[in-house]
């Protein structure tokens, strides 16, 4: 049966969707051109390699305790604060002296570590029933700035410089905190606040959940995987297209990602998320070989095909994962500690997307077959863990 949502559900999660998307975008629009930012102040890969992961670690430590906070003093207060750190850590990645200084910038970004506070609001918002649709809706938003950003960034930097896609980062994330100061309403939450305060859960009791552990890992080995993928994605295509042809391949990537992901979300409000979960980390398995070894399949004289078809097997794969992993989080945890548990699985996802990066410039100065190595463990081990939940 088709997802349903009152009126005051359907703006929240629309006004919640925009603003978390006006942000995503401002941080989009930097993927393809940091590289070569960071070799305006040095030429040591390993810190440009640092100063791009160091967002998601302190994204990763910080998830926790904006969550937690968001438990107790409310969702909205934390989105806004989060927003306004990452608009200062913006503006000073734009004018940095040196790379230390860029490195202490992109660590302030990550700071604003918004991502399981939003979808904690969401949780508190929508039915139990309908929550990885709602998850879904919120997803798509953030799938379609990524790709404007992707093609947008390059072509803004051409003719502004790259320090203008980081003001521009720094802008939207002010309207996006304006938009959602303005338009977000949270729901009523003073039962379930005066709940809290008699008992309230720690980390550590969440962390005892066999399920939250499992799901924390996976959204670990998602996270590896976007990064490795996406650090040597646009190296293999700028081989054959500029950055601004890259429409070409990520169009057809994108309509597979909204198709694939309010399918497997439907599938997952139909009792299938953990089968629906296995299947997308075989996709990014096979994605990963393709990547790779296209030619290996006759591919080799048509590698544009072959990364075409890697890069929409990806995005289905990890599509179908975004909505249903936080969606089984909240399904395997206490009602009262929706943004702790959120938070444990933030934190280790966007851990995962700094040891993806990282890995992936190690991995790759060994060559490429390691790369493809690590993708391939990571996503075995997320059919493994998938296998092993037992929330419906």
């Amino acid at each position: 049966m088709a997802a349903k949502f009152s009126s005051d559900q359907k703006r929240t999660i629309a006004t919640l969707s925009t603003a978390i998307a006006i942000r995503m975008l401002g941080i989009f629009l930097v993927l393809p051109i940091f590289t070569l930012y960071g070799e305006q102040f040095t030429s040591s890969k390993p810190l440009i390699g640092l100063a791009f992961g160091s967002y998601g670690l302190t994204n990763a430590l910080l998830q926790i305790p904006f969550g937690r906070l968001s438990d107790r003093f409310g969702r909205k207060p934390l989105l806004l604060i989060g927003l306004t750190l990452h608009s200062f850590g913006s503006i000073l990645a734009a004018i940095p002296p040196n790379i230390f200084a860029l490195i202490a910038a992109r660590l302030i970004q990550g700071a604003g570590a918004i991502s399981s506070v939003a979808f904690a609001l969401v949780a508190d918002s929508v039915d139990e029933r309908n929550r990885a649709t709602a998850m879904a809706f919120l997803g798509i938003p953030i799938g379609l700035s990524f790709v404007g950003g992707i093609l947008a960034g390059p072509a803004i930097a051409s003719i502004s410089g790259y320090a203008s896609l980081f003001w521009l980062s720094g802008l939207l994330s002010v309207v996006a905190s304006i938009y959602l100061a303005l338009a977000v309403r949270e729901p009523e939450r003073e039962r379930l606040q005066a709940e809290t305060c008699v008992h309230r859960p720690s980390v550590a009791s969440v962390l005892k959940i066999g399920d939250v552990v499992r799901l924390d890992v996976c959204g670990f080995l998602m996270s590896y995987f976007m990064s490795s993928f996406f650090f040597h994605f646009p190296l293999l295509a700028r081989q054959y297209l500029p950055l601004r042809s890259y429409y070409l391949l990520l169009g057809p990537m994108l309509l597979a990602a909204a198709v694939v992901m309010f399918a497997a979300s439907g599938a997952a409000d139909l009792g299938w998320a953990k089968s629906t979960g296995v299947t997308a980390f075989v996709l990014l398995s096979i994605s990963a070989w393709l990547l790779f070894r296209g030619a290996d399949v006759g591919l080799q004289a048509h590698p544009l095909l072959a990364l075409t078809i890697a890069g929409m097997l990806f995005f289905s794969g990890f599509s179908s994962l975004e909505p249903i992993l936080p969606s089984l989080i909240t399904k395997a945890s206490p009602k009262t500690v929706y943004g702790t548990a959120l938070g444990t699985y933030n934190s280790l996802q966007f851990l995962g997307s700094f040891a993806g990066g990282a890995a992936a410039g190690i991995l790759g100065a060994l060559g490429n077959q390691f790369v493809m190595a690590g993708l391939l463990v990571a996503a075995t081990a997320g059919v493994v863990l998938m296998a092993q939940v037992k929330a419906p």
